[in-house]
């Protein structure tokens, strides 16, 4: 009888991970990964590197509050972004809806690859899927360095996705500097 329940159980799992496959897109690029370091052989061939940093206090309170806030996507959201979950989850699809021009709300959907958790650096990477109108994966990321200066970091590798987007590029890279500034200043603002 164990047998056959247990068997039963692996055939609803299989079943299960197969519905998931199906259902969840591949990520619109590969390989994924190189956007924690930047090595040149971690961005894909094609694609721009990118980093952006902010020094937004310091101490080990700030640290942490700051850390917190990344994981809660309070870049975004501090920027004007609408985040379709409350926490960061790796695994998770996301929907981010983002008003291009203060006006037109522009769909964005991203998987969370990883959490980052390390004594000296926090934050979480997603990358891109289908739909989202750049190709590419990005890294969100506070550091506490010895002398205990907190920064937020955001790099990352991407480019225009096909069709309309990339007819676009130069006004894509435009509104993508402006959002990453924008991601900079919620974390220097948000409270201590």
């Amino acid at each position: 009888m164990r047998c056959r329940e247990t068997s039963k159980r692996r055939k609803r799992r299989s079943r299960a991970e197969a519905v998931d496959a199906v259902a969840r897109p591949e990520l619109s690029y590969a390989p994924t990964g190189g956007s924690l370091n930047l090595e040149p052989e971690g961005v894909p061939a094609g694609f721009r590197a990118f980093r952006h940093e902010a020094a937004i206090g310091s101490g080990a309170e700030r640290w942490a509050s700051a850390a917190a806030e990344v994981l809660a996507w309070g870049l975004q959201r501090g920027a004007g972004i609408r985040v379709s979950t409350p926490r960061v989850v790796v695994g998770d699809d996301v929907t981010l809806t983002i008003p291009l021009l203060g006006v037109v709300p522009v769909k964005a959907y991203a998987r969370v690859l990883a959490l980052v958790d390390e004594p000296a650096r926090r934050g979480f990477v997603y990358g891109t899927l289908p739909g989202h109108p750049e190709r590419g994966e990005e890294a969100f990321l506070v550091t506490i360095d010895d002398a205990g200066v907190v920064r937020v970091i955001v790099q990352g590798f991407s480019r225009p996705a096909p069709g309309i987007w990339m007819l676009g590029a130069p006004v894509l890279r435009l509104v993508q500097a402006i959002y990453t500034r924008r991601y900079l200043r919620a974390l220097a603002r948000a409270p201590h």
